[in-house]
């Protein structure tokens, strides 16, 4: 069996990954996690709703679970977010609360790995966390009233992931079939990965669609966009080079194809990523 693709060949990156402010911040799990777990992140001090209301998320081929506490009165909401195919803006947050967030962002195909349910049926929507690791988040409400500080909670909730991670449920198939689709960039053919794996199409289809929630044309499809953004992000791609590097038809594709996902033109997205707004 190949390796479980892990964050050392693959680290996707958020709109603004160059923005390290005192609202947001991310750190890398353990060891053991590592091939799991793609950062914990949070706000290190309580944050005014209205502040990080309007942020651009855009499709990271994670899911998250995301916890939000009111200081003035301790309440805690909880959510999970399955994979998501387009950008959208942040928000829903009651508007004017001071709230303190504490987020787990897994790869969307070692999430299931925690999990005490598939994902058919999840991508693009948002759910109560219990809904697929059940108790989940009366474990998590206890951290985030108990520490303060992103490294305090991410100890903690290392400790809970450790306990609840089920190597039983491991695909093999699925984890071999991304692994392809991240060592050629997104460019494979879905009918050659599947026969790479000795798999049929149909039956690729229902094992992504079961334990990532998207079928495998999606996730490539995402992976090579997250794999461009990467390249637009550190500035220095050609425009014409992504093209053939990535298996465009042409510039209008390839432009086409980022704006559907990122909302935005490279030049814009990149402007983003360096100063979190347009």
């Amino acid at each position: 069996m190949k390796s479980v693709p892990i964050s050392v060949s693959y680290r996707p990156i958020t709109a603004t990954p160059f923005l390290r402010s005192g609202d947001y911040q991310e750190i890398p799990p353990c060891d053991a996690l590592k091939p799991y777990i793609r950062c914990f992140w949070g706000t290190p001090r309580p944050q005014i709703s209205s502040e990080t209301a309007g942020r651009l998320v855009i499709p990271d081929t994670c899911m998250d679970i995301i916890v939000r506490v009111k200081p003035s009165d301790h309440t805690v909401t909880a959510g999970f977010c399955a994979i998501d195919e387009h950008t959208y803006k942040s928000g829903g947050a009651e508007s004017g609360a001071v709230l303190s967030t504490f987020g787990i962002r897994f790869f969307c195909w070692s999430a299931v790995l925690f999990s005490t349910e598939g994902f058919r049926h999840t991508k693009n929507r948002a759910f109560d966390p219990d809904e697929f690791f059940r108790g989940i988040t009366a474990e998590l409400t206890e951290i985030v009233r108990r520490f303060h500080t992103l490294p305090g909670r991410a100890g903690a909730a290392e400790k809970i992931l450790l306990r609840r991670l089920n190597l039983s449920r491991l695909n093999a198939d699925l984890m071999n079939a991304v692994g392809d689709m991240i060592l050629y960039q997104g460019r494979m053919k879905i009918s050659e990965i599947a026969r790479r794996n000795a798999l049929s199409e149909r039956n690729m289809e229902r094992i992504f669609s079961e334990n990532i929630g998207v079928g495998p044309k999606t996730l490539s499809n995402l992976i090579r966009y997250q794999l461009v953004w990467q390249e637009v992000a550190r500035g220095g791609a050609d425009i014409l080079d992504m093209v053939e590097k990535y298996g465009y038809t042409d510039q209008a594709h390839f432009l086409n194809d980022f704006r559907f996902r990122h909302g935005m033109t490279p030049a814009q997205a990149l402007q983003n990523a360096r100063f979190g707004t347009l």
